[in-house]
């Protein structure tokens, strides 16, 4: 379950794409916002 409590299926459904596609762009979506909490924590 990732966006609105859809399960990857659902999504690639919606948006059109294949579940490889969600799994991957949800994985670099989390990288991405990991790596911005990082830095903006690093800052405090």
């Amino acid at each position: 379950k990732e966006i609105e409590e859809m399960q990857y299926h659902e999504i690639a459904e919606s948006l059109g794409c294949s579940i490889g596609t969600v799994m991957s762009r949800l994985f670099y979506a989390r990288k991405k916002l990991q790596n911005s909490l990082r830095d903006v924590y690093e800052n405090v």
